[in-house]
Protein backbone atom coordinates (compact mmCIF):
# COMPACT_ATOMS: atom_id res chain seq x y z
CA UNK A 1 0.00 0.00 0.00
CA UNK A 2 1.69 3.24 -1.55
CA UNK A 3 0.46 6.81 -0.87
CA UNK A 4 0.06 6.88 -4.72
CA UNK A 5 -3.37 4.15 -3.84
CA UNK A 6 -4.73 6.59 -1.36
CA UNK A 7 -4.39 9.73 -3.55
CA UNK A 8 -6.18 7.22 -6.47
CA UNK A 9 -8.93 6.41 -4.31
CA UNK A 10 -9.24 10.22 -2.89
CA UNK A 11 -8.88 11.90 -6.55
CA UNK A 12 -5.99 14.00 -5.04
CA UNK A 13 -2.51 14.57 -6.30
CA UNK A 14 0.23 12.26 -4.57
CA UNK A 15 1.64 15.28 -3.41
CA UNK A 16 -1.84 16.56 -1.53
CA UNK A 17 -1.86 12.94 0.12
CA UNK A 18 1.40 12.74 1.27
CA UNK A 19 0.71 16.39 3.10
CA UNK A 20 -2.24 15.66 4.53
CA UNK A 21 -1.48 12.21 5.77
CA UNK A 22 2.43 12.75 7.01
CA UNK A 23 2.65 16.08 7.63
CA UNK A 24 -0.42 17.12 9.18
CA UNK A 25 -0.38 20.22 6.89
CA UNK A 26 -4.43 21.06 7.02
CA UNK A 27 -4.19 24.00 5.07
CA UNK A 28 -3.17 21.52 1.79
CA UNK A 29 -6.03 20.71 1.24
CA UNK A 30 -10.37 21.69 2.05
CA UNK A 31 -11.68 20.02 5.45
CA UNK A 32 -14.42 17.81 2.37
CA UNK A 33 -11.05 16.60 0.43
CA UNK A 34 -9.25 15.50 4.14
CA UNK A 35 -12.06 13.93 4.83
CA UNK A 36 -11.88 11.27 1.31
CA UNK A 37 -8.34 11.09 2.07
CA UNK A 38 -8.84 10.00 5.67
CA UNK A 39 -11.39 7.86 4.57
CA UNK A 40 -8.98 6.23 1.76
CA UNK A 41 -6.59 5.52 4.84
CA UNK A 42 -9.46 3.58 6.83
CA UNK A 43 -10.94 1.47 3.81
CA UNK A 44 -7.07 0.72 2.59
CA UNK A 45 -5.94 -0.33 5.79
CA UNK A 46 -2.88 1.79 4.81
CA UNK A 47 0.02 1.88 7.37
CA UNK A 48 2.90 4.20 7.17
CA UNK A 49 6.81 3.06 6.19
CA UNK A 50 8.23 2.49 10.09
CA UNK A 51 12.05 2.09 8.56
CA UNK A 52 11.12 5.44 6.82
CA UNK A 53 9.94 7.38 9.30
CA UNK A 54 12.43 5.99 11.82
CA UNK A 55 14.81 7.67 9.61
CA UNK A 56 13.30 11.28 10.11
CA UNK A 57 11.65 10.50 13.62
CA UNK A 58 13.96 7.88 15.62
CA UNK A 59 11.81 8.01 18.72
CA UNK A 60 8.96 5.37 16.73
CA UNK A 61 12.01 3.01 16.78
CA UNK A 62 10.44 0.98 19.32
CA UNK A 63 6.69 0.99 18.54
CA UNK A 64 4.86 -1.55 17.07
CA UNK A 65 3.83 -1.57 13.71
CA UNK A 66 1.03 -1.91 12.13
CA UNK A 67 -0.96 -1.68 14.95
CA UNK A 68 -4.85 -2.01 14.29
CA UNK A 69 -7.42 0.30 17.31
CA UNK A 70 -11.03 -0.10 16.93
CA UNK A 71 -13.65 3.74 16.99
CA UNK A 72 -16.64 3.46 18.21
CA UNK A 73 -19.40 5.41 18.47
CA UNK A 74 -21.16 4.98 22.21
CA UNK A 75 -24.52 5.72 21.11
CA UNK A 76 -26.70 5.71 18.29
CA UNK A 77 -25.52 7.45 15.42
CA UNK A 78 -28.51 8.51 13.22
CA UNK A 79 -29.10 10.48 10.19
CA UNK A 80 -26.53 13.59 11.42
CA UNK A 81 -23.29 12.87 12.32
CA UNK A 82 -22.43 15.19 14.98
CA UNK A 83 -19.77 17.17 15.29
CA UNK A 84 -19.13 16.74 18.71
CA UNK A 85 -18.15 12.61 16.89
CA UNK A 86 -16.57 13.83 13.69
CA UNK A 87 -14.27 16.35 15.29
CA UNK A 88 -12.85 13.66 18.05
CA UNK A 89 -12.78 10.88 15.40
CA UNK A 90 -10.33 13.04 13.05
CA UNK A 91 -8.43 14.07 16.17
CA UNK A 92 -8.12 10.40 17.51
CA UNK A 93 -7.03 9.27 14.04
CA UNK A 94 -4.35 11.77 13.42
CA UNK A 95 -2.72 11.59 16.93
CA UNK A 96 -2.63 7.47 16.15
CA UNK A 97 -1.44 7.18 12.92
CA UNK A 98 1.22 9.48 14.01
CA UNK A 99 2.27 7.13 16.33
CA UNK A 100 2.15 4.67 13.82
CA UNK A 101 -1.18 3.11 14.77
CA UNK A 102 -3.75 2.64 12.42
CA UNK A 103 -7.58 3.91 13.83
CA UNK A 104 -9.23 1.67 11.58
CA UNK A 105 -12.49 0.04 12.04
CA UNK A 106 -15.45 2.87 13.03
CA UNK A 107 -18.83 1.22 14.18
CA UNK A 108 -21.71 2.55 16.47
CA UNK A 109 -23.59 0.32 19.45
CA UNK A 110 -26.93 0.36 17.06
CA UNK A 111 -24.22 -1.86 14.61
CA UNK A 112 -24.10 -4.88 17.40
CA UNK A 113 -26.78 -7.31 17.41
CA UNK A 114 -27.05 -9.98 19.13
CA UNK A 115 -24.05 -9.31 21.02
CA UNK A 116 -21.92 -9.86 17.99
CA UNK A 117 -19.83 -7.69 16.98
CA UNK A 118 -20.33 -5.74 13.54
CA UNK A 119 -16.49 -7.08 12.19
CA UNK A 120 -14.45 -10.36 11.51
CA UNK A 121 -11.49 -9.74 10.87
CA UNK A 122 -9.69 -6.90 13.35
CA UNK A 123 -6.65 -8.07 15.48
CA UNK A 124 -7.40 -5.47 17.45
CA UNK A 125 -7.91 -5.55 21.32
CA UNK A 126 -7.78 -1.60 21.88
CA UNK A 127 -10.57 0.69 21.40
CA UNK A 128 -11.32 4.28 21.29
CA UNK A 129 -14.60 4.92 22.67
CA UNK A 130 -16.31 8.26 21.50
CA UNK A 131 -19.98 9.44 23.67
CA UNK A 132 -21.90 8.48 26.48
CA UNK A 133 -21.79 4.89 27.44
CA UNK A 134 -24.69 2.59 28.42
CA UNK A 135 -23.97 0.03 30.57
CA UNK A 136 -25.48 -2.92 27.85
CA UNK A 137 -22.76 -1.57 25.73
CA UNK A 138 -20.16 -1.68 28.38
CA UNK A 139 -20.49 -4.64 29.43
CA UNK A 140 -20.21 -6.13 25.74
CA UNK A 141 -16.79 -3.87 24.63
CA UNK A 142 -14.98 -5.42 28.16
CA UNK A 143 -15.86 -8.75 26.76
CA UNK A 144 -14.17 -7.65 23.39
CA UNK A 145 -11.04 -5.61 24.26
CA UNK A 146 -8.16 -5.31 26.83
CA UNK A 147 -7.62 -1.83 26.67
CA UNK A 148 -10.29 1.14 26.32
CA UNK A 149 -10.33 4.71 26.03
CA UNK A 150 -13.64 6.91 26.80
CA UNK A 151 -14.05 10.21 25.15
CA UNK A 152 -16.34 12.17 25.75
CA UNK A 153 -18.47 14.12 28.55
CA UNK A 154 -20.15 11.67 31.14
CA UNK A 155 -18.15 10.29 33.35
CA UNK A 156 -18.06 6.53 34.48
CA UNK A 157 -17.49 4.67 37.30
CA UNK A 158 -13.80 5.17 38.36
CA UNK A 159 -11.78 2.47 37.52
CA UNK A 160 -13.47 1.00 34.54
CA UNK A 161 -10.95 1.66 32.17
CA UNK A 162 -9.26 5.55 31.11
CA UNK A 163 -10.80 8.19 30.47
CA UNK A 164 -10.99 11.78 29.34
CA UNK A 165 -13.90 13.81 29.85
CA UNK A 166 -14.73 17.50 29.27
CA UNK A 167 -17.62 17.45 32.37
CA UNK A 168 -21.35 17.86 30.69
CA UNK A 169 -22.52 17.69 34.39
CA UNK A 170 -20.27 20.59 35.14
CA UNK A 171 -20.88 22.41 31.82
CA UNK A 172 -25.11 22.56 32.73
CA UNK A 173 -24.27 23.47 35.87
CA UNK A 174 -22.78 26.44 34.00
CA UNK A 175 -25.22 27.41 31.78
CA UNK A 176 -27.95 27.47 34.69
CA UNK A 177 -26.22 29.76 36.74
CA UNK A 178 -25.45 31.97 33.63
CA UNK A 179 -29.29 32.02 32.88
CA UNK A 180 -30.28 32.70 36.68
CA UNK A 181 -27.92 35.82 36.38
CA UNK A 182 -29.60 37.39 34.02
CA UNK A 183 -32.91 36.79 35.70
CA UNK A 184 -34.38 33.37 34.12
CA UNK A 185 -35.94 31.10 36.07
CA UNK A 186 -38.30 29.16 33.69
CA UNK A 187 -35.51 27.39 32.21
CA UNK A 188 -36.48 24.02 29.71
CA UNK A 189 -34.08 21.68 28.86
CA UNK A 190 -33.42 19.89 25.97
CA UNK A 191 -31.74 17.09 24.75
CA UNK A 192 -31.67 13.73 25.32
CA UNK A 193 -32.22 12.64 28.80
CA UNK A 194 -31.63 8.95 29.65
CA UNK A 195 -28.24 7.50 31.37
CA UNK A 196 -27.53 11.65 30.54
CA UNK A 197 -25.06 13.65 33.46
CA UNK A 198 -26.12 16.81 31.50
CA UNK A 199 -30.10 16.21 32.40
CA UNK A 200 -29.37 15.34 35.72
CA UNK A 201 -27.39 18.21 36.49
CA UNK A 202 -30.34 20.29 34.98
CA UNK A 203 -32.86 18.71 37.59
CA UNK A 204 -30.37 19.52 40.03
CA UNK A 205 -29.61 23.28 39.27
CA UNK A 206 -33.31 23.65 39.35
CA UNK A 207 -33.72 22.26 42.08
CA UNK A 208 -34.40 25.10 44.27
CA UNK A 209 -36.42 27.25 41.79
CA UNK A 210 -39.32 25.87 43.49
CA UNK A 211 -41.22 25.44 40.14
CA UNK A 212 -42.58 22.19 41.09
CA UNK A 213 -42.52 18.89 38.38
CA UNK A 214 -40.09 20.27 35.75
CA UNK A 215 -41.46 17.89 33.44
CA UNK A 216 -43.19 20.39 31.28
CA UNK A 217 -39.76 21.85 30.88
CA UNK A 218 -38.50 19.11 29.11
CA UNK A 219 -37.84 18.42 25.55
CA UNK A 220 -36.63 14.91 25.05
CA UNK A 221 -34.83 14.79 22.21
CA UNK A 222 -32.07 12.89 20.30
CA UNK A 223 -28.94 15.05 19.49
CA UNK A 224 -29.60 16.91 15.96
CA UNK A 225 -31.82 20.01 14.37
CA UNK A 226 -34.63 18.39 13.13
CA UNK A 227 -35.61 16.35 16.84
CA UNK A 228 -35.05 20.19 18.30
CA UNK A 229 -37.09 21.98 15.77
CA UNK A 230 -39.63 19.64 16.27
CA UNK A 231 -39.08 19.54 20.75
CA UNK A 232 -39.05 23.60 20.25
CA UNK A 233 -42.53 22.95 18.36
CA UNK A 234 -44.05 20.80 21.22
CA UNK A 235 -42.88 23.02 23.90
CA UNK A 236 -44.26 25.78 22.24
CA UNK A 237 -47.50 24.10 21.30
CA UNK A 238 -47.68 22.97 25.00
CA UNK A 239 -48.10 26.38 26.15
CA UNK A 240 -45.66 26.01 29.11
CA UNK A 241 -44.29 29.50 30.25
CA UNK A 242 -40.05 29.67 29.30
CA UNK A 243 -37.82 32.25 28.69
CA UNK A 244 -34.80 30.28 28.09
CA UNK A 245 -33.94 27.28 26.65
CA UNK A 246 -30.78 24.74 27.73
CA UNK A 247 -29.78 23.12 24.70
CA UNK A 248 -27.68 20.14 25.82
CA UNK A 249 -26.08 20.07 22.73
CA UNK A 250 -25.62 23.02 19.90
CA UNK A 251 -26.94 20.67 17.16
CA UNK A 252 -30.67 20.87 19.03
CA UNK A 253 -29.90 24.74 19.24
CA UNK A 254 -29.88 25.25 15.56
CA UNK A 255 -33.37 23.72 15.29
CA UNK A 256 -34.65 25.51 18.08
CA UNK A 257 -33.99 29.07 16.43
CA UNK A 258 -35.75 27.68 13.52
CA UNK A 259 -38.83 26.57 15.45
CA UNK A 260 -38.68 29.88 17.46
CA UNK A 261 -38.32 32.36 14.17
CA UNK A 262 -40.94 30.92 12.85
CA UNK A 263 -42.97 31.48 15.57
CA UNK A 264 -42.34 34.60 15.58
CA UNK A 265 -40.21 34.81 18.27
CA UNK A 266 -36.92 36.79 18.48
CA UNK A 267 -33.71 35.23 20.35
CA UNK A 268 -32.47 36.91 22.63
CA UNK A 269 -35.67 39.16 23.10
CA UNK A 270 -38.12 36.46 23.45
CA UNK A 271 -36.40 33.60 24.16
CA UNK A 272 -32.64 32.80 25.67
CA UNK A 273 -31.00 30.01 24.10
CA UNK A 274 -27.71 28.68 25.20
CA UNK A 275 -25.70 25.52 23.57
CA UNK A 276 -22.71 23.39 24.30
CA UNK A 277 -19.67 22.23 22.26
CA UNK A 278 -18.95 24.98 20.16
CA UNK A 279 -19.27 23.75 16.92
CA UNK A 280 -17.77 25.66 14.37
CA UNK A 281 -20.63 26.80 12.41
CA UNK A 282 -22.71 28.22 15.74
CA UNK A 283 -20.41 31.99 15.20
CA UNK A 284 -22.73 31.83 11.53
CA UNK A 285 -26.25 32.08 13.13
CA UNK A 286 -28.19 35.06 13.33
CA UNK A 287 -27.76 35.47 16.03
CA UNK A 288 -24.45 34.03 17.30
CA UNK A 289 -25.19 31.21 19.68
CA UNK A 290 -24.08 31.45 23.50
CA UNK A 291 -22.88 27.99 24.40
CA UNK A 292 -20.36 25.83 26.28
CA UNK A 293 -16.56 25.34 24.26
CA UNK A 294 -15.47 21.63 24.90
CA UNK A 295 -11.97 21.34 23.43
CA UNK A 296 -12.77 18.14 21.52
CA UNK A 297 -9.45 17.91 19.06
CA UNK A 298 -7.32 18.04 22.29
CA UNK A 299 -9.65 15.91 23.85
CA UNK A 300 -9.23 13.12 21.06
CA UNK A 301 -5.29 13.96 20.81
CA UNK A 302 -5.36 13.05 25.01
CA UNK A 303 -7.83 9.99 24.63
CA UNK A 304 -5.54 8.27 22.22
CA UNK A 305 -2.31 9.20 23.82
CA UNK A 306 -3.40 7.78 27.01
CA UNK A 307 -4.36 4.32 25.31
CA UNK A 308 -1.33 3.81 23.27
CA UNK A 309 0.37 4.71 26.28
CA UNK A 310 -1.64 2.10 28.03
CA UNK A 311 -0.83 -0.08 24.92
CA UNK A 312 2.64 -0.29 25.37
CA UNK A 313 3.44 -0.72 29.26
CA UNK A 314 3.10 2.90 30.28
CA UNK A 315 0.59 2.49 33.17
CA UNK A 316 -1.74 -0.56 34.65
CA UNK A 317 -3.94 1.61 37.23
CA UNK A 318 -6.96 3.55 35.13
CA UNK A 319 -7.01 7.26 34.89
CA UNK A 320 -9.05 10.06 34.01
CA UNK A 321 -8.20 13.11 33.10
CA UNK A 322 -10.75 16.08 33.16
CA UNK A 323 -10.61 18.75 30.29
CA UNK A 324 -12.11 21.88 31.28
CA UNK A 325 -14.91 23.91 29.38
CA UNK A 326 -15.42 27.42 28.83
CA UNK A 327 -18.63 29.70 28.45
CA UNK A 328 -18.56 31.66 25.44
CA UNK A 329 -21.06 34.70 25.54
CA UNK A 330 -22.33 35.88 22.26
CA UNK A 331 -25.48 37.06 21.35
CA UNK A 332 -28.51 34.62 21.87
CA UNK A 333 -29.10 35.35 25.47
CA UNK A 334 -30.36 38.39 27.21
CA UNK A 335 -32.21 39.61 29.99
CA UNK A 336 -35.42 37.47 30.60
CA UNK A 337 -38.51 38.66 29.61
CA UNK A 338 -41.97 37.66 30.11
CA UNK A 339 -43.78 36.38 27.33
CA UNK A 340 -47.48 36.21 28.49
Amino acid sequence: MSIREIARRAGVSPSTASRIVNSKNVSAASPQTQERIWAAVRELGYVPNQHARQLKRPELDQKPQNQNLDCVYARTIGPYLDPFFTVLMRAAEITAFDAGYNLRYHYSVADIQDGKAPFTDTNSDSAVVLGRIEPRSLSLLKKWYKNIVNIGQNSAPDGIFDQVICSGYQAVRTCVEYLRSLGHKKICYMGETDNEQRFQSYLDAMADLELGDLTPYVARCLFNPTDGYEATNRLLDSGVEFTAILCANDMNAVGAMKSLREHRLKVPQDVSIIGINDMETVCYLDPMLTTIHVPLEEMGHLGVKLLIDRIEGGHTSSIKVDVPFTLIQRESCGPAKKRY
